[in-house]
């Protein structure tokens, strides 16, 4: 209740004991604390930065150093040579390489000492000047209740015909004024005595800290000269180097010319990825069940008959292949459909060529299931029956025409679907992969809510990680989850 009672008195109009003075004086100590916030945590991302700038460096002129660097083996057992990599720059690749690692040494040293030259002189001026904020809270308090008590003072005075217990009610609303007051005034002298001094002194850190900034910014581009100058006039690189332009146009004389060759390559001119757009679709798992769409044959494909395989658009190789083949059967006894005389069975390929290979001109003859039982391939098994054997007069008797019944009965049985597949085997969970730790390189005090902070050497366990050490990590030390930046550690 009283908090709230004190939350309704800042929002009234100011009262005696708030003056421009001491709100100024306020006004400052916020400046000073936001000063050392914003240095703090521009020093921190100065850090990071020249730590990314160090380590991308190294890894590009490393990918160069795998590029050029022979792979031994390589050609052993291919009849073809392959070109080895002239030496003079295999030779420069290779020192660039070397003076980038050396070039990292020297920084990361340097970088170090930003820690304890910039960041933390500044943490620790911000952490002395904090305790004072309970000084003026308990100033504002004090403040506030003394003019709670002085209106109701006030209130009580005003008041005309007033009865004894009234006046001892003012009374001893004057004495708990008075000491109210005297408690207030105690904590504001106090205040205003230490405050002024703490201000300044906070004020006085910023430019110590800005000078050494300044010194190892320095120390940093002149290790940055030293080394990549004296690397180019080692290798005779021109120093100062030549202009943009010139560069570009250099580059554009040696490219356009491979350029060109490669696009009049067939199948990169004319291939189908020169339509296609530039973003690959997203890989979509195939679900159970799902139909595979077929492409429609293309005209020059080839095509099944019963002599062999015979382009689809090759009028004289089909004529020969007719020619050469047996003359199809007179139409009184036609070659029976194998398929329709069992409607469990299906068409194997020796059964489709066939009927792919016999002339359209042929007459469609179904022949009844009246023999018996047909074997793999669609033909009547040899039986001993009146139907097969001549008759009294030694001439075989004619076959009858299937009824309308019995060929809706075979095709709904053709139609029939197959049964359903078994239902799939339990499948046996992964194991889990074993745990992943890195060791920090550094410390890392945390820069905000979610980081994970620690020290030199720790070793931390990695939950969630990305495809490159230049990121956030998300990982667990002594029992403490949270984000942390990967190139401050190497792996375990």
């Amino acid at each position: 209740m009283q908090s709230v009672s004190r939350s309704w008195g800042k929002l009234v109009g100011k009262g005696p004991g708030d003056n421009a003075k001491v709100s100024l004086m306020l006004n400052d100590f916020e400046d000073a604390d936001k000063v050392l916030v914003k240095l703090i945590d521009s020093a921190k991302s100065w850090r990071e930065a020249w730590i990314s700038l160090v380590t991308s460096q190294l890894g590009i002129a490393t990918e160069y150093e795998g590029l050029y660097d022979p792979i031994v083996g390589a050609t052993d057992g291919h009849g073809k040579e392959m070109t080895p990599t002239p030496e003079s720059q295999l030779q420069r690749t290779l020192r660039l390489c070397e003076v980038y690692r050396e070039l990292k040494d020297e920084l990361m040293e340097e970088i170090g000492q930003i820690e304890p030259r910039v960041i933390k002189p500044a943490t620790d001026a911000r952490d002395c000047i904090q305790p004072i904020r309970k000084t003026i809270k308990k100033r504002e308090n004090k403040r506030l209740d003394y003019e709670k008590q002085q209106d109701k003072v006030n209130k009580l005075a005003r008041k005309s015909g007033k009865t004894p217990k009234e006046e001892n009610q003012l009374a001893k609303a004057q004495e708990d004024m008075n000491n109210m007051a005297e408690e207030f005034h105690i904590a504001d002298g106090h205040l205003r005595e230490t405050l002024p001094h703490i201000v300044n002194a906070a004020f006085s850190m910023v430019p110590p800290l800005l000078g050494c900034h300044v010194l190892i910014q320095n120390k940093l581009l002149g290790l940055y000269y030293t080394f990549l100058n004296g690397y180019c006039e080692e290798v005779g690189f021109p120093s100062p180097p030549p202009p943009m332009e010139q560069v570009v146009a250099d580059w554009t004389a040696d490219f356009k010319p491979v350029q060109a060759e490669m696009e009049q390559i067939g199948c990169v001119s004319r291939g189908k990825a020169i339509h296609m757009s530039m973003r690959l679709p997203a890989e979509q798992p195939e679900q159970p069940g799902a139909r595979r769409v077929v492409a429609p044959p293309q005209p020059d494909a080839l095509r099944r008959t019963s002599t062999g395989l015979i382009p689809g658009n090759d009028p004289k190789g089909r004529l020969q292949r007719m020619s050469s083949a047996p003359a199809p059967a007179p139409p009184s006894q036609p070659t029976p459909r194998p398929g329709l005389g069992g409607a469990h069975l299906r068409a194997t390929d020796f059964t489709t060529a066939t009927a792919l290979g016999e002339p359209s001109s042929a007459p469609l003859v179904v022949r009844p299931r009246t023999q018996g039982p047909l074997d793999y391939f669609g033909h009547d098994r040899p039986q001993h029956s009146p139907a097969s054997t001549p008759g009294g007069h030694g001439h075989p008797q004619p076959h009858r025409q299937p009824s309308s019944s019995s060929i809706s009965a075979a095709s709904i049985a053709a139609k029939k679907k197959p049964p359903p597949p078994p239902p799939p085997k339990p499948r046996i969970p992964a194991a889990k992969p074993p745990d992943e730790f890195v060791v920090a390189m550094f410390a890392f005090p945390g820069q905000g809510k979610g980081d994970l902070s620690f020290q030199a050497g720790d070793r931390i366990r990695i939950i969630k990680k990305t495809q490159t050490a230049d990121d956030w990590w998300e990982g667990e030390v002594g029992g403490r989850k949270g984000s942390f930046p990967a190139n401050y550690c190497q792996p375990a």
